[in-house]
């Protein structure tokens, strides 16, 4: 986000739709808890600081996509809990399409949605402020509905895959240093971060594959 303050409508587009994204999902996933069974998932829920992850926002501030907190959810089901977890990501998406047409419904041009993936927009757009706040409102939510489904701690997606994992020693080992010694943050951060081989970030580029993927047919 740092990288569009040139930009002021860009920037706040980025930002509001990064802390979109961040309680949309927390709260949608809560709210799903609770209406598959665990009673108490609002309660544990607080404002905005308690589902705000510090690395989340700095991964944010340096590579435009951050994450927030997972919610902790006490549902016994695996089937519950997996649906519960995919709550998040969908809710988010919904809230990142509801913004591209808002884009598309001030004016903006349909042409630029197949390339407008978070690697593009990050920097900021020029376009008129209202386009380009919605523009870089809905990319930047729908890059983090994806992100949210990458196995790596402490995402959704990781908890769905210890869902599917089977306890196997190499799991728990896996486990210790990607979860107990913080490396899957490490991981996260490097591979939003860093052009590793002289590109763009591994991640930021698989991002802008499956948003503009999911922005072609609006275009």
């Amino acid at each position: 986000m740092l990288r569009a303050l040139g930009s002021p409508p860009s920037f706040a587009g980025l930002l509001a739709g990064f802390l979109a994204a961040v309680l949309v999902q927390a709260y949608a996933q809560a709210s799903a808890a609770r209406l598959l069974g665990d009673r108490a998932a609002m309660r544990r829920l607080g404002g905005l600081r308690r589902v705000l992850d510090p690395f989340g926002a700095v991964a944010a501030a340096l590579a435009g996509p951050g994450w927030g907190v997972t919610p902790e959810l006490a549902l016994r089901s695996r089937g519950r809990l997996a649906l519960a977890l995919l709550a998040g990501p969908a809710a988010v998406t919904v809230v990142g399409l509801a913004g591209v047409i808002g884009y598309v419904a001030v004016g903006g041009s349909r042409l630029v949605l197949p390339f407008a993936g978070p690697g593009s927009v990050i920097s900021g757009v020029n376009l008129p402020a209202a386009q380009a706040a919605l523009l870089t409102f809905g990319v930047q939510s729908l890059a983090m509905a994806v992100l949210a489904l990458v196995p790596l701690p402490p995402l959704p997606g990781w908890r769905l895959l210890e869902l599917a994992s089977t306890g196997s020693t190499g799991w728990q080992r896996a486990r210790h240093y990607l979860v107990e010694n913080n490396l899957g943050v490490l991981a996260l951060l490097i591979l939003l971060i860093l052009p590793l081989g002289g590109g763009r970030p591994l991640l930021v580029v698989i991002l802008d594959t499956v948003v503009t993927s999911l922005l072609t047919p609006l275009g």
